[in-house]
């Protein structure tokens, strides 16, 4: 996020640093960087030791979600493949991830000096770099505490009630009736999606033999190019699902075979299943509308976060949804 949270500003979790992991640090700044979680930077005297990390964990469940999640990628690292997932034990919680504060669970990595992308791949080199560390991801036996996908979307229901209050003025931010009056052109159209979406999930299910150790967002924002090579981050996101949910992001415009050689090579299959990229292209466009439109139905300040997430939702996802629903009209 490019916002830091009033709660948890760097003074503070320079002392939670101390306290927990590293009685050393000396510094800590803010990280305006990615989306949904928050981060900062702490160093020693000299140069800097570790990347800190703040995950949301006040809606119910989600603390363990991300406890069993992060020790499946755990695991995953042990077996040797390029996780970067927390790795350091809280010194006062020597069985434990992180330390929860309040509403955020924290985290603490080594740093790695790495530059993250812009989202989309660059060329089939980049492509077929990430598709080969994904074909031994999708090779590999399930780790003990990975949890299964399940199908959604997620905040399906409160996107619907969302839809009912259309007619209503939205006000309380500045971007209440920009994000309003979008929904109302596809709005209606949505439950065609919806229907869509659950007969792919119900083919998706019938398959789970076939489900694999996923990544679930393998965008470039998810790499830190290296000079000793990319490797994947944020692994909140793993779950044992269809290979498509992390191929539709690698493979997707590719100019040529490098990249699906690259998965077959490393251990993942060439028959890749059209409708299960729809399916969680159809997951992942209503999901980001279902955020977007809780968070800007509701008290919002317009700050920087807030401006960004309402240009990808005018120019990113009201045009995605809209092929869909028009896509789905010509069926």
């Amino acid at each position: 996020m490019l916002v830091e949270p009033q709660e948890l500003v760097a003074g503070a979790v320079l002392g939670l640093i101390r306290e927990h992991w590293d009685h050393g640090a000396v510094s800590c700044a803010y990280l305006p960087h990615g989306a949904g979680a928050h981060h900062w930077v702490a160093s020693g005297r000299h140069q800097p030791r570790w990347f800190v990390t703040a995950d949301d964990v006040g809606v119910h469940g989600r603390l363990g979600e991300l406890l069993d999640t992060y020790a499946a990628a755990r695991e995953l690292a042990q077996r040797g493949h390029h996780v970067v997932v927390p790795t350091l034990t809280p010194e006062t919680e020597p069985h434990g991830v992180g330390v929860v504060v309040g509403a955020y669970l924290l985290t603490v990595t080594p740093y790695l000096e790495g530059e993250p992308g812009p989202g989309d791949y660059a060329d089939d080199n980049q492509r077929a770099l990430i598709a080969g560390a994904l074909g031994a991801l999708h090779a590999e036996r399930s780790p003990a505490r990975a949890r299964p996908w399940v199908p959604g979307p997620p905040l399906r229901a409160e996107l619907s009630a969302l839809l009912d209050r259309l007619d209503s003025p939205w006000t309380a931010g500045p971007f209440g009736e920009s994000v309003r009056t979008a929904l109302q052109r596809s709005g209606p159209e949505l439950g065609r999606l919806y229907r869509r979406f659950d007969q792919l999930a119900a083919r998706a299910r019938d398959a789970r033999d076939d489900w694999v150790p996923t990544h679930g967002e393998p965008h470039t924002r998810n790499v830190l190019w290296r000079l000793g090579g990319p490797v994947l981050v944020d692994w909140e996101s793993l779950r044992i699902a269809p290979r498509e949910r992390d191929l539709r992001t690698v493979l997707r415009d590719a100019d040529g075979a490098e990249p699906l050689s690259a998965y077959v090579a490393h251990g993942g299959t060439a028959d890749l299943d059209d409708d299960m990229v729809e399916l969680f292209d159809l997951e992942w466009w209503l999901w980001n509308m279902a955020i977007f439109a809780i968070r800007f139905s509701g008290p919002h300040d317009g700050d920087d976060d807030d401006e960004r997430f309402h240009n990808v939702f005018l120019e990113e996802v009201m045009p995605a949804v809209e092929g869909a629903v028009t896509k789905q009209t010509a069926r």
